[in-house]
């Protein structure tokens, strides 16, 4: 009888997995096909679904299943700036390793196809079980890495058949998320196939322990170790020094609409120089500056003139050279936390010794949370506030001081990384 119990309590539990498993894989697919209408209004998601067409054939092309590989895969372009240092080191240490980085948004892939020292870089497949198992089949990465909680529950099955050590890096938990609700048991389960979880704060490593998880460590964000690594390049730009012309200049990076109506005022009715860095560098968008600021504008792509280097704007209509700007700063603001868009990466500015002012939504950014109570971030909700924080920065001892507990802040997050570092190197 109690054998028969069991098997029978067996069969429920496996059938109970069957049906959370095709109905998250019936949503995928729904999500899928009901993108398709929006590819003809967005080229970022036409470019989503073709991207993925021929990732398969790229990685049979590139990867061989039976060298040491390691997989790192990343959301987008601020998770791949968490992994570079990880991967830049290990491909140091490890001269026969093979690094293979998958990305989910075209932002991360399409900026990062220069990127050297990837043997391979394509867009994750959508998370349905035979792409998880086509995918682990092709590469057989003995070390799998998901950089924060870009975490796909198929793609770790896989990894875990394929004896494959998995990583959760820079990774941030809570209890309002789906994982720890009645309805995502499933997903919780996947998460315990996870052999290591190097989170970013005491929060996230005991919510974690509570739900029995294990190898649990605090290890901050490897973003610390990049932007120290653009700190040491000190890489000069002489258009920009040129324009700044020794003068006071506000640097305003990764910004959004509602960004800008904030820093308005300051902008235009400030005596000082401002590099705008929109976070969309669509051509609607810049066009909507250009008309904003009038005669007062110039894109950084079109400095030429001696007029131009005199104009009190500059807008970066480029990527990639934002992160060595922010050393010509005389203050920084960081765009994304006015709207629901999500704070954009204070460490850039903070790495310079440079005070930040960041908008109202911060909430889920520990490093945002620490800087304002330490004194080196400013949080504003409105324009007037943003002058008065901009005013006050004026003084040089307080301008100084908050520039202090930045880099300091950083510095010593920085020591905390080199503990992933180890434990890959060991398990590679």
């Amino acid at each position: 009888c109690l054998f028969f119990s069991s098997k029978t309590k067996l069969k429920k539990y496996f059938w109970k997995k069957s049906i959370v498993k095709f109905i998250y894989e019936i949503f995928i697919i729904l999500g899928y096909l009901f993108a398709q209408p929006f590819r003809v209004f967005s080229s970022k998601t036409n470019l989503f679904f073709e991207g993925r067409k021929n990732s398969f054939k790229i990685l049979r092309e590139e990867i061989n299943p039976t060298d040491k590989n390691i997989w790192f895969h990343v959301a987008s372009l601020g998770e791949f700036e968490i992994a570079k240092p990880l991967i830049e080191s290990l491909k140091s240490k490890i001269g026969d390793l093979k690094i293979i980085v998958t990305f989910f948004s075209p932002s991360g892939l399409e900026n990062s196809k220069d990127y050297k020292f990837a043997d391979s870089m394509v867009y994750l497949p959508i998370d349905l079980s035979v792409n998880a198992k086509k995918f682990i089949k092709i590469v057989n990465p003995k070390v799998a890495v998901f950089i924060k909680n870009d975490i796909w529950s198929n793609y770790i099955y896989y990894l875990k058949q394929n004896n494959s050590i998995i990583y959760s890096i820079s990774s941030k938990f809570n209890e309002s998320q789906f994982y720890f609700k009645f309805y995502g048991i499933w997903f919780l389960e996947k998460l315990r196939n996870i052999n290591y979880f190097y989170v970013q704060d005491f929060d996230s490593k005991n919510i974690l322990e509570n739900y029995s998880l294990k190898n649990i460590s605090i290890s901050g964000d490897s973003r610390f170790s990049s932007v120290i690594k653009t700190l040491e390049e000190n890489k000069s730009i002489k258009n920009i020094e040129k324009f700044i012309d020794n003068k006071k200049c506000l640097i305003a990076g990764s910004v959004w609409e509602k960004d800008i109506d904030l820093i308005n005022k300051v902008v235009m009715e400030n005596n000082i120089k401002s590099i705008i860095a929109p976070h969309d560098i669509s051509s609607s968008f810049i066009k909507k500056l250009e008309s904003l600021y009038g005669n007062n504008v110039i894109k950084f792509s079109c400095l030429n003139s001696k007029d131009d280097f005199n104009k009190k704007i500059l807008i970066i209509d480029s990527i990639g050279s934002l992160k060595y700007i922010y050393k010509y700063g005389y203050v920084s603001y960081i765009g994304g936390g006015m709207s629901n868009n999500g704070l954009h990466n204070i460490l850039e500015p903070a790495v310079f010794s440079c005070p930040v002012i960041i908008g109202k939504n911060y909430k889920g950014f520990s490093e945002a949370k620490d800087l304002i109570e330490l004194g080196g971030v400013y949080s504003v909700k409105n324009s007037d506030e943003f002058s008065k924080v901009f005013s006050e920065l004026d003084d040089t001892e307080l301008r100084i001081r908050s520039g202090k507990i930045n880099f300091n802040y950083i510095l010593k997050s920085v020591e905390k990384n080199s503990i992933i570092l180890n434990s890959l190197s060991k398990n590679l």
